[in-house]
């Protein structure tokens, strides 16, 4: 499934390099127990422990993964797809602290409140040129309009959903970039250049294999 081209764009991407940084006013820390508005479907598969970034104003966003997710088998990463999940799949909860200026991906601002956070897609086509040289994005839902921890496998269900979180026509985005392997502990990176913070983490996969993910989780695209 691919999202539509009429409604686009998701957060926790990141570019790892040997001059990324933490930036000096934020850290990491870890954030015990889910926030409050998930169903008790939703909060039933997902871990508990999360992480939290905070900068010199206090919290800003924090992310819980899904406990356990399914990965496509056989799965080969492309030029453009880099993680073997089926879009609609739920990877996680985004819950932002910051009461403004806290942005998606592609610049939609995005209010104080609890979010589910599913697998999507950057449709290829000239509309989306330079958001991202890579397709694979996590897509921002209200909670309380995202009960249901099964995949959401119609792409216009996806997309409107997630539009609503920044109340426009588009889906809240996080970008995702590769990472080579799974982390021992979540790190928070910041890339000076592109101005993204970024989330580095490890989610559980069925079989008991390790994903590896980079999210920006603070950060817009260029263009």
């Amino acid at each position: 499934m691919r999202l539509p081209t009429t409604s686009w764009i998701l957060v926790l991407a990141v570019l790892w390099s040997s001059t990324s940084f933490v930036r000096a006013e934020s850290k990491l820390e870890e954030a015990a127990g889910l926030p409050e508005g998930l169903s008790k479907e939703i909060a039933s598969v997902v871990d508990a422990k999360g992480q939290r970034v905070i900068d010199k104003s206090g919290a800003v966003c924090s992310v819980w993964l899904a406990k356990e997710v399914p990965t496509k088998a056989n799965f080969k990463p492309t030029l453009n797809v880099k993680y073997p999940f089926a879009p609609g799949e739920l990877l996680g909860v985004l819950q932002v602290q910051a009461k403004s200026k806290y942005t998606d991906f592609r610049g939609q601002e995005i209010k104080a409140g609890v979010y589910t956070l599913r697998y999507g897609q950057q449709p290829e086509d000239g509309n989306h040129v330079g958001t991202s040289d890579l397709a694979d994005f996590l897509l921002a839902i209200p909670a309380a309009v995202d009960t249901d921890p099964k995949p959401i496998e119609k792409f216009d269900a996806l997309s409107q959903r997630s539009a609503k979180t920044a109340g426009s026509t588009h889906p809240a985005i996080f970008s995702l970039l590769p990472s080579e392997k799974p982390v021992e502990k979540p790190t928070l990176t910041h890339n000076a250049a592109k101005e993204h913070t970024m989330l580095s983490t490890t989610i559980s996969a069925k079989g008991g294999t390790k994903v590896a993910l980079r999210m920006v989780v603070i950060g817009k695209s260029g263009e």
